[in-house]
């Protein structure tokens, strides 16, 4: 997932919004994009304090918000009730998530419009966002 092209992406996204692009922020999104995981705030703040990338644990809380805010991050409740996040392209996509390992492969989401359609024409439902993961075993654990 450390795909240059997604985090080029994001920096441009965070450009058209305002954000600000800091070193300490590009070292998050790069390490947080290195892991196919949900990783937690503090395990993210662990990996980069072995990189000795100096990046504080409150930083790296408000980066994850911003991602968050901008589609590049999803989160999801981990262990001993802590967020987990995940580096996302900012388009959108589904999750495949391997219970043993905790790989995260995306999912695009072709097949979703057929579910959307369908809660609009049967339940007179009108489909704002969703979100949609699915678990299993990855190739590799099963």
């Amino acid at each position: 997932m450390s795909d240059t092209r997604e985090v080029e992406a994001l920096r441009a996204e965070l450009t058209a919004r305002d954000y600000r692009i800091t070193k300490q922020r590009m070292k998050i999104v790069a390490e947080l994009a290195s892991v196919r995981r949900y990783v937690t705030a503090r395990e993210l703040h662990a990996r980069l304090a072995r990189a000795r990338a100096g990046v504080g644990l409150a930083t790296v809380y408000r980066t994850l918000e911003t991602l968050q805010a901008v589609g590049a991050a999803s989160a999801r409740p981990v262990a001993r009730g802590e967020m987990g996040y995940l580096f996302c392209p900012v388009a959108h996509h589904h999750h495949a998530v391997c219970t043993k390992c905790g790989k995260v492969e995306d999912v695009p989401c072709r097949s979703a419009q057929k579910f959307e359609r369908a809660l609009e024409a049967d339940l007179r439902f009108r489909l704002t966002r969703h979100s949609l993961d699915f678990f299993g075993v990855c190739a590799r654990c099963s």
